[in-house]
């Protein structure tokens, strides 16, 4: 039987479900506990570090990325397909400043990020192709002229504004803690020291910043902080 390298792997199987993404999302599940808290003034991210062993310097791919003063993100699952996308998606800032001199909306910018991971692993038909979506996960949170804003981007392509959004490991947790304390109009230390709490529960252990990373936008500063 001929076999076509170049032929779609992302398939249906018998009983309706697309295994390369769910094998994604549990890539996802494996990462590093990160907590998007986002509400009328402020949006903030909160990451769990996690060192493999001591003779590892710490030179590492940073998991909150800052993209431009006013905007930024927070990555969990396999930061080796990540660096690829986030250097696309620093590509299409620059190209949208360039040529309009201003940042595109957080909308835009989440929908942009759900195309770069449609199309990942998308290679020309002379080479070999593996379609499957890569395994990583986002939130994205920034400020742009509508206000604030948090977004949650998918292996599965969904991209969707969130107030409480989490993933990595302790996900289900951290929602469930923060539905119970969370309120519309926090403050930006309340919200933070909300997303600490929360993160303290998750890690069962004491936190300080060589296992905790946090950043913040506040609209009144408008500047992202890390």
């Amino acid at each position: 039987m001929n076999f076509d390298s170049r032929q779609e792997k992302t398939n249906f199987s018998p009983d309706g479900r697309l295994l390369q993404i769910e094998y994604a999302i549990e890539a996802v599940h494996l990462g590093s506990t990160i907590i998007g808290i986002k509400n009328s003034s402020c949006a903030i991210l909160i990451l769990e570090k996690k060192k493999e062993s001591k003779l590892i310097e710490d030179y590492g791919f940073q998991k909150l990325v800052r993209f431009q003063n006013k905007m930024g993100c927070g990555i969990a699952g396999l930061t080796s397909e990540a660096r690829f996308l986030i250097e696309k998606m620093r590509n299409y800032l620059e190209s949208n400043i360039f040529s309009t001199n201003k940042l595109p909306s957080l909308e835009n910018c989440s929908k942009k990020i759900r195309e770069l991971i449609a199309t990942a692993f998308r290679q020309t038909k002379e080479e070999s192709s593996t379609s499957r979506p890569p395994g990583v996960a986002f939130l994205l949170c920034g400020l742009d002229n509508k206000g604030v804003h948090l977004f949650q981007i998918d292996p599965s392509g969904d991209s969707i504004p969130k107030e409480i959004a989490a993933l990595g490991g302790g996900f289900k947790e951290s929602i469930f803690v923060a539905r119970e304390a969370f309120r519309k109009r926090m403050s930006t230390d309340d919200t933070k020291e909300l997303g600490l709490k929360i993160i303290r529960i998750i890690m069962e252990r004491k936190i300080n910043e060589k296992n905790l990373e946090l950043g913040f936008i506040d609209s009144k500063k408008k500047k992202i902080f890390y």
